[in-house]
């Protein structure tokens, strides 16, 4: 599957080749949000919005054929003001969206017209200080418990689209943090996305049209961290702290080898955008995983133990925006089903599916071994049972959420 796309800052959408992104009318790059909270922004910080954003938007927009056409070829042209600094990080940018999405992709960098970034004041670098990226899930829920115990200065940053049911586990998530910790947290939640003006002058994709997986999230995720961190002074991001489990991405069947599986979370995607980032912004950030070595039951056992009504606040699920009626976990995605053996393994049983799901059976559908660590199903529906609309090749694309 080939596809063009080209950001525009004028009137010459008719002379673009393929699907045309301009700024503040079909791409929304976060620019007022971060305005907001640091006032004036620098040509390099506003480069780099564009770009994560226009790589996300092509994402999403972009879909996805079957079998031998799952990959695609995605070209894109972005004008940025700072053209040598990213002119130089071209081959080490292709390489981590090669490796998020194992898309083939072209970036073409070419000259906006501006003032490169002169050397920006930084704040004093603040000890006990660090960015921690939420995403409303269990395990950053947990990651943000974890890491409260080691700093004092934490900002949040969301990343949000116009999903409500996410945006409202992510405020639940803050509210619960900041009365456990008052005056610990502070939190930005800040709009990237692709979308269809009202004046219908630049067209995107509406939802049921767009591509599901949005594997190049994190880079966009991170690169908004990036800024808040040199901004606040802040040497460390905590990435969105994933399990290893599914950090690392193993295969869950010969199947779902090389593109079939996402790597969102991989260690060599986390250590490459700590060098991409810290060299755009001439400034040492390190990103950090703090569960790559713990299993999902093990990054959220305190979780369980201590803070069990928080737990059920997070939303796992990563099909929860097309979940009906009042439950937000579809309970048959393998996040949902992750999280379910995560959460019982550690003798926790929530309602969220089988109060919702009326395939599944009164009786538990899971019996753990916690001492050999051995799970079994039971009385597992047949797929005939499964009312649900699921597009197994999609099943585990969104699951680090």
């Amino acid at each position: 599957m080939e596809y063009k796309a080209e950001v525009i800052y004028d009137d010459k959408q008719d002379s673009v080749d393929g699907l045309v992104l301009r700024p503040s009318h079909n791409l929304f790059i976060g620019e007022s949000k971060l305005k907001s909270v640091f006032g004036k922004l620098t040509s390099l910080e506003t480069d780099m919005l564009t770009f994560a954003a226009a790589i996300f938007a092509c994402d999403i927009a972009f879909k996805r054929g079957k079998n031998e056409n799952f990959i695609r070829s995605i070209g894109l042209t972005v004008p940025v003001v700072n053209l040598a600094k990213f002119s130089s990080l071209h081959d080490e940018i292709l390489f981590i969206l090669g490796k998020l999405s194992d898309d083939a992709w072209h970036i073409n960098f070419t000259q906006r017209q501006g003032f490169i970034e002169n050397k920006i004041e930084n704040k004093p670098i603040k000890e006990n200080s660090c960015v921690l990226l939420l995403s409303g899930g269990l395990d950053s829920l947990s990651g943000a418990i974890n890491i409260a115990k080691s700093y004092k200065d934490i900002q949040l940053v969301s990343h949000v689209t116009g999903n409500p049911v996410v945006r409202t586990a992510q405020k639940n998530v803050v509210d619960y943090l900041d009365k456990l910790y008052p005056d610990m947290f502070k939190w930005t939640p800040i709009f990237v996305s692709g979308k269809k003006p009202p004046d219908n002058k630049y067209m995107f994709p509406s939802d049921n049209q767009r591509e599901e997986t949005q594997r190049t999230r994190s880079f966009l995720f991170l690169t908004l961290a990036g800024i808040f961190a040199r901004r606040k002074g802040y040497r460390d991001i905590i990435f969105i702290a994933e399990n290893g489990q599914l950090a690392i991405h193993l295969p869950f069947t010969s199947a779902r080898i090389s593109s079939f599986s996402t790597h969102t979370a991989h260690p060599e995607v986390i250590n490459g955008m700590g060098e991409v980032l810290s060299s755009l912004l001439s400034y040492q950030i390190r990103v950090v995983n703090p569960f790559v070595y713990l299993t999902k039951a093990e990054v959220i056992k305190d979780v369980l133990q201590n803070h069990q009504s928080a737990a059920k606040l997070a939303v796992s699920c990563w099909k929860t925006s097309r979940v009906v009626g009042e439950r937000n976990h579809c309970g048959a995605c393998i996040p949902c089903l992750i999280r379910r053996i995560a959460v019982e393994s550690n003798g926790v049983h929530f309602d969220e599916y089988r109060k919702y799901l009326g395939y599944y059976r009164q009786e538990r559908e899971l019996e753990w071994d916690k001492e050999n660590l051995i799970g079994k199903f039971l009385n597992v529906p047949e797929r005939s049972d499964i009312p649900e609309n699921i597009k197994e090749q999609l099943i585990v694309e969104l699951y680090s959420k």
